[in-house]
């Protein structure tokens, strides 16, 4: 007499056979461990939100980021996390498949542009499709999800090269009110609002490197030569990378505008450890570049001092970083070797040929100062640019009260 074969699979789940279909049976019974591992999988699926910050945590462990960087790849995977599961904060890592990338490709566009000022500040939505597809893949690497997803990007990613002032640009920006000679002036006169612009122009240094100096920074080596030492000698000072370490030679156009007189200045003010910019400060997220970029750039494009000066860069492309973008096409057409620009921007790829090929008879800061006088030549007047005028502008404003409501004093 037949009788129906019933097989246990999992808890609740039995797996029934009736009479005459014991054929079927030996078929269902070669994909019941796939059955099984598919309802474990789901029944121990950890939510996604969790996961995902499991992911974050990973990243941030495997690679020394800085404090920056940190921040804006948290802020990254936040957003993803807000995308997959906003609608559906339950969700587990086992319901990651094929439609859930789908939902997040027609989705997320949406979702960034929101938030997104400019082209040029917006965010890449190829940098998250990346992220998903890591998040996949480690979830496939922990048997979370039973087979691999990812989203193919639209297009390939080509990284924004900032684009470069002109001469008339720069002319336009050394125009500006703190390189006029008036006394009185409607802005606050901080001394970077002075100094960032040329010494980017003639420096090549990224805005950070910049703001984090500090006044030990600024030395004379044994030959004599004055100059900027990058480095992160100090509490709260990073670099982009070992290569960024470096010392750039002061040129004459800089001493002429009277910078080897403000760094005196501080010096006496306030001794070597304090900050060449007194008015900047740190933070966790911006590290010492937060109000200089929002005054040179403003909070969008177009919206600070170099849109002002110049309109056209309102269309994007141009930032502070066009100053070193600058620099580096201004030693290039002056014949200037790759390696000497590479040096000085910061850019070496452990190349000992900029002593071993060129540099031989000279030291190098005397070697690399002259390629600096040889190859900066740019076309504009930069003689009405003078530390002492603003500095008057600066005095002037000592003891001003600040705009905005008063203290109330309880």
């Amino acid at each position: 007499m037949n009788t129906i074969i019933t097989i246990p699979v999992s808890t609740g789940l039995r797996l029934v056979c009736e009479p005459g279909h014991e054929e079927s049976l030996n078929i269902a019974l070669t994909h019941l461990s796939a059955v099984i591992e598919s309802v474990n999988r789901n029944k121990n699926s950890p939510l996604l939100s969790a996961y995902i910050e499991t992911v974050l945590n990973r990243f941030l462990l495997e690679t020394p980021y800085s404090a920056k960087s940190k921040s804006m790849i948290t802020s990254r995977f936040r957003k993803l996390t807000t995308a997959l599961t906003g609608d559906r904060p339950e969700m587990k890592v086992s319901e990651l498949d094929e439609q859930a990338a789908r939902t997040l490709k027609a989705e997320l566009p949406a979702m960034l542009r929101k938030n997104q000022h400019s082209a040029s500040q917006g965010t890449n939505v190829e940098t998250y499709y990346r992220l998903f597809n890591r998040l996949a893949n480690e979830a496939f690497s922990d048997n979370l999800i039973s087979k691999p997803i990812r989203i193919t990007a639209t297009r390939t990613k080509k990284s924004q090269v900032s684009k470069p002032f002109s001469d008339a640009d720069l002319t336009s920006l050394f125009a500006g009110w703190p390189y006029q000679t008036a006394r009185k002036v409607d802005h606050d006169a901080h001394s970077y609002r002075f100094w960032l612009m040329p010494l980017a122009l003639l420096t090549g240094g990224r805005l950070n490197e910049l703001c984090q100096l500090r006044i030990r920074d600024i030395v004379q080596d044994k030959h004599g030569i004055d100059l900027i030492s990058i480095n992160d000698n100090g509490f709260h000072k990073s670099i982009k990378n070992e290569q960024s370490r470096r010392e750039i030679p002061i040129c004459s156009a800089l001493k002429g505008i009277g910078f080897m007189d403000f760094v005196l200045e501080r010096r006496q003010a306030e001794g070597e450890d304090a900050l060449l910019f007194p008015e900047l400060s740190y933070d966790p997220t911006h590290l010492y570049s937060r109000n200089p970029s929002r005054f040179f750039c403003g909070p969008s494009t177009g919206a600070g001092y170099i849109g002002e000066h110049c309109p056209h860069t309102r269309d994007g492309g141009w930032s502070f970083k066009s100053f070193r973008r600058t620099f580096a096409l201004r030693l290039e057409a002056s014949g200037i070797p790759a390696s000497t620009i590479g040096y000085l921007l910061g850019h070496r790829n452990g190349s000992s040929d900029i002593t071993e090929k060129h540099y031989l008879s000279k030291p190098l800061s005397i070697c690399m100062l002259e390629q600096l006088e040889l190859g900066l030549a740019y076309k504009i007047d930069m003689s009405h640019i003078s530390w002492l005028n603003y500095r008057l502008i600066l005095m002037s404003q000592a003891g001003r009260r600040k705009r905005g409501r008063p203290k109330v004093i309880s």
